[in-house]
């Protein structure tokens, strides 16, 4: 099931991302992601609310170190929101959207050292896919033949 799951929320977030570049139109990037920001929260927390795992008691049964964790992602997620829009304001979208998904080759690293989690040839050829994907979508050919000249 969090395969479906994973493909709707790749679908959604494309879908997001086309909405933003069409409404960054004339609009501060900083002021989109706000708006951004309140609406989801809103979505979210009435999704909660509405599976019932938004409560008082749920809050409190909270560690400090779950606390600090979820504080700490979210303000990664925010300032990822903050630089994906900036980004996505000037540059074409296919490229910021490309080089903002390098984080899936960041987070395959960073799964390993801070979770000891392993890497399987498989996993590390597809990461090595990724990251020389990125470069051929995101930089022009004329630089990347710079680099190996």
């Amino acid at each position: 099931m969090y395969i479906v799951y994973a493909l709707l929320g790749a679908v959604m977030a494309s879908m997001g991302t086309i909405f933003a570049k069409l409404g960054l139109k004339g609009v501060d990037a900083n002021l989109l992601t706000a708006i951004r920001g309140i609406v989801m929260a809103l979505i979210v927390s009435i999704a909660a609310l509405s599976f019932g795992k938004l409560s008082t008691s749920a809050l409190q049964s909270l560690t400090h170190r779950q606390w600090l964790f979820v504080i700490l992602s979210a303000l990664g997620g925010a300032l990822s929101w903050i630089f994906f829009y900036q980004a996505l304001a000037v540059g074409p979208t296919v490229a910021v959207t490309v080089i903002d998904k390098l984080s899936i080759v960041l987070t395959a690293i960073l799964a390993m050292i801070v979770l000891s989690e392993g890497l399987t040839m498989q996993v590390g050829i597809g990461l090595l896919f990724v990251a020389i994907g990125t470069l051929l979508v995101s930089v022009p050919w004329e630089k990347i033949k710079h680099l190996f000249s």
